[in-house]
């Protein structure tokens, strides 16, 4: 997944950093858009980190809990790490 967002982004930095048609919207947003893009994918890769981090916790770090995964699925605004890759 993250592999295809990197070839979007790299895709999308491509295009932007093209010299546009004389006139065109884009050359005076192009700053702008750089930094949307790369702020985007910057913070997919931490909701991404962050989400793979959990599922680690509790089907492996926390499995022997009382009530087990399920438990720990149900209780999951508990965890901070889970909090950052819902929120991202």
């Amino acid at each position: 997944m993250l592999g295809g967002f990197f070839v979007l982004t790299a895709q999308a930095v491509s295009a932007l950093m093209q010299r546009p048609p004389v006139g065109g919207k884009v050359a005076e947003h192009r700053l702008w858009l750089l930094f949307y893009v790369i702020i985007t994918f910057i913070s997919c890769t931490i909701g991404v980190a962050a989400n793979s981090k959990y599922t680690e916790m509790i089907w492996i770090d926390l499995r022997n809990t009382s009530g087990g995964p399920s438990a720990l699925i149900n209780d999951e605004l508990d965890y901070s790490i889970n909090i950052v890759a819902i929120v991202r």
